[in-house]
């Protein structure tokens, strides 16, 4: 049976489409509003045959019936002998009778017996159609595993996170064909950020004469979340401008607790009885004064549920009630409490308070039941501070939260590969479809002209080679990331802010740093000036902070520092008309990067620094390592003397290894089998009158060609005596890091100036961390050992085997619009 799914924004739509694929006389198996509009299960008149409605009939009515399976049959199938003529149909479209339609093609005979009395043929023909509409879900759901193979892992991933079967199913069934493993799981991310309903503004909600009541199972955490609320409140209207409410006189010190936040923020706090107490103390309230409500914790079981609903619906005035969810709970809790507060018989919940998410292992069953429910999101606790703990968040920020993985999470209740072995043997049997085929074509027959304008002359470029680069960017975490704010900004689109962009990027380097099981985190600082010849030559300078795992293979860089001649701004949100001098700013750069990546162990890379800074970075407790010049002074054995000194009396000794711990493809150009790093240490000293004398490890690496024993790179360093990286081994190999990624900020700086100027408020910073974005990305193309797809195209459309940098970003920014063009 072939049966095809239609979407469309209203009704007609859907038909509109049904009409065009099927024809007038396609027959509609299923008609029901989605998130966002309408979906219509529908097939052609001879895909439906009688035996298949027979047998689902036959099996249905047996359920629920004893008396009526020969009846139903003959209520929905043709007899097998001369048929009846047919009746005239009612005048109406087959999408507003899902269950005619089934029956369409097969009408009672005139001679049916009548009905026995009592028999509930509604029913059975409710129970018929919701049966047809499950075997038909589950048909189109295992064609779309066969279809769409990379569906079966991204539904694993997406339990593993927490999210329900009910939803992946209904998600999954439009992930199109084709997609690689990043790019289907950025796909989902798109679609779950398109489904979560959250508050888009806070005002919103509080608008003058407000009444806000918090409802929930106990323990949730309503009456901090209360307190959290009033002082919100009392910052932005005054306190003389709220009261508190509460109807929880069960809990022992209940109302006490609510009454000591009440007497901290000068807020009257109103103990309520019941519901005519209720009334009369709401009716005493100045019409312009906010009221927020605790109500007492009931279980979803509990018939009291119901009773709270109607006390709040009889208020006098209009009452918005918030459901307050435990981010922490089971999927199907979630579920049940959501279920019975929403059919309370009060009026519809106007939205969530997620609670608790600083202990959950993961969001996604809590933000599953807020899609499925649509009860918007308004605010998010993570603690028990007040009024710390509470934040409005974006759709973006909640969806990156629940996808970033929980390194110390058990694994215990996520799916395995071998709990995922049948579906894997179904996707195994998939078959291409005549679609992909026909886009296939076009896309093959799009890209050679295209290529014809975008290619040199001086060298051959297949299609082929396009489109292994396509797939090389989709898959690769920071290709994949960068070509998605590239596209954004090419486009003109402005939708994320910059808080939630760099939220999204640390959440990135947060998933790589548990997949890859690292030990610690490399956050290089670093800077480059920039110029653009447009504009008259130099037009400032950019600061960046690049995440990179401990064998520097880059990520993200979520944080940037730009100095332009209208003033300084750092994508934090922090401006000054005039910039912090070069050690304040590199110190902001380690802070911010210490106070937003707390949760991994982090070594800061940069040069450039005084003996201050590096005190006051050991100071701070940070891991540090600053590259230096050999006339750096230091102490050594109580003597005053340089670096360079100390480093002629060190022995220096072969890193082994460098294939599996230096994940690069070259080091100063030459490839990374034929090099042989050397490295040497010493414990020495700083000294300055205000600090005294400070411990730090002096580090020395020499790169040396093995074919003629030339040194190639020698670069020193210091680092905190208690580094994480503390291993000589991967001291050197982090000094090696730092060298050779300062080339990534050159890259960046030459796109600064191809990136078009925006309107946006934040389009500078946007531009900023795109340029720095689409840098590392370029460079890493050379620098791979897996990139080398994606350096085959730059070689093509540069028209050099070895371009310099301004011809490789222009090759990189032809490969973008070319995968932008035919994608």
């Amino acid at each position: 049976m072939n049966v095809s799914r239609f979407f469309g924004i209203t009704n007609r739509e859907a038909m509109r489409q049904v009409r065009l694929a099927l024809g007038p006389d396609a027959l509609i198996i299923s008609n029901r509003r989605v998130n966002g509009g309408v979906e219509i299960l529908a097939t052609d008149e001879t895909s439906l045959s009688p035996e298949i409605v027979r047998r689902i009939a036959d099996e249905e009515v047996a359920k629920s019936s004893t008396a009526g399976p020969v009846t139903m049959r003959s209520a929905i199938s043709r007899p097998p002998a001369q048929p009846a003529p047919q009746q005239p149909k009612p005048a109406q479209p087959k999408s507003h009778a899902p269950a005619q339609a089934v029956s369409a093609p097969a009408v009672m005979p005139a001679a049916t017996p009548s009905l026995p009395a009592g028999a509930d043929v509604m029913g059975a023909i409710g129970a018929l159609q919701g049966a047809l509409e499950s075997r038909i879900d589950e048909l189109m759901w295992g064609n779309q595993l066969r279809r769409v193979p990379q569906a079966v892992s991204l539904f694993q991933t997406l339990l593993g996170f927490g999210f329900s079967t009910a939803l992946l199913r209904a998600m999954l069934k439009g992930l199109p064909e084709g997609l690689g493993s990043r790019a289907a799981l950025q796909w989902a991310r798109t679609e779950l950020v398109k489904s979560l309903p959250v508050l888009e503004r806070e005002e919103a909600l509080w608008r003058p004469g407000a009444a806000i009541a918090l409802v929930g199972p106990t323990g949730v955490g309503k009456t901090t979340t209360v307190a959290k609320l009033a002082a919100r409140c009392v910052k932005k209207y005054g306190a003389e401008n709220v009261v508190l409410l509460t109807t929880d006189t069960y809990r022992i010190g209940a109302h006490e607790q609510l009454k000591i936040y009440g007497k901290m923020m000068h807020v009257p706090v109103h103990v309520v009885q019941d519901a005519e107490e209720l009334r009369r103390i709401i009716a005493s309230v100045a019409a312009h004064q906010i009221i927020i409500i605790d109500n007492v914790g009931i279980s979803q079981r509990d018939r009291f549920v119901s009773e709270q609903a109607a006390m709040l619906s009889a208020a006098g005035r209009e009452v918005s009630r918030l459901l307050v969810l435990n981010a922490s709970s089971h999927g199907d809790t979630l579920d049940e409490v959501a279920r019975r507060y929403t059919h309370d018989g009060g009026s519809p919940l106007r939205g969530s308070i997620i609670t608790k998410i600083d202990e959950a292992t993961r969001l996604g069953a809590v933000l599953d039941t807020v899609i499925r429910y649509q009860l918007p999101v308004c605010y998010v606790s993570d603690g028990q501070k007040v009024p710390q703990n509470l934040a409005h968040m974006t759709a973006n920020e909640l969806v990156d939260k629940a996808l970033v993985k929980n390194q110390q999470a058990s694994a215990l209740y996520a799916p395995s590969e071998a709990d995922f072995a049948a579906l894997m043997s179904m996707s195994e049997q998939s078959r291409p479809r005549d679609d992909k085929a026909g886009h296939t074509t076009q896309r093959r027959a799009l890209l050679p002209n295209l290529l014809t304008v975008a290619r040199s002359s001086k060298a051959p470029l297949e299609v082929d080679e396009i489109e292994q680069a396509g797939r090389y960017i989709d898959e690769n975490v920071l290709a994949s990331e960068t070509y998605a704010l590239w596209r954004a900004y090419f486009k003109g689109e402005a939708a994320d802010s910059m808080g939630s962009l760099t939220q999204h990027f640390l959440g990135v380097a947060r998933n790589e740093f548990a997949e890859d099981a690292d030990q610690y985190v490399l956050a290089l600082h670093d800077h480059v000036g920039l110029r653009d010849e447009s504009a008259g030559g130099a037009v400032g300078r950019l600061r960046a902070t690049v995440l990179l795992n401990h064998a520097g293979v880059p990520w993200c860089s979520p944080y940037q520092q730009l100095t332009l001649p209208d003033g300084w701004r750092a994508s934090d949100g922090e401006t000054a008309l005039r910039a912090p001098t070069g050690y304040e700013s590199l110190q902001k750069q380690m802070q911010w990067a210490a106070g937003n990546v707390r949760d991994v162990p982090l070594l800061h890379l940069f040069d450039g620094a005084t003996v201050s800074v590096w005190q006051s970075a050991t100071a701070q407790g940070l891991a540090w390592l600053s590259a230096c010049t050999r006339t750096t002074r230091v102490v050594d054995e109580g003597s005053a003397t340089t670096v360079g000194a100390v480093v002629k009396t060190l022995d220096f000794h072969p890193v082994g290894a460098l294939g599996t711990r230096y994940e690069r493809a070259m080091v100063q150009g030459v490839e990374r089998g034929q090099l042989v790093v050397w490295v040497a240490t010493r414990e020495v000293s700083l000294f300055s009158r205000q600090n005294g004398y400070t411990p730090v490890q002096l580090v020395a690496v020499r790169v040396v060609d093995r074919r003629d024993g030339t040194v190639l790179r020698e670069a020193t360093g210091l680092a905190d005596a208690t580094s994480v990286a503390a291993q000589t081994e991967a001291l050197a190999l982090a000094l090696l890091v730092h060298a050779e990624h300062k080339t990534a900020l050159k890259f960046a700086a030459r796109w600064w100036p191809m990136l078009a100027q925006r309107q946006w408020a934040d389009a500078v910073s946007r531009r900023a961390l795109t340029a720095m974005q689409v840098g590392l990305t370029t460079w890493d193309a050379f620098q791979s050992p897996d990139g080398h797809t994606l350096l085959s195209a730059i070689q093509g459309l540069s028209g050099k085997a070895q371009p310099n940098q301004a011809e490789a970003v222009s090759a990189m920014m032809k490969l973008f619009t070319l995968k932008e063009m035919t994608a």
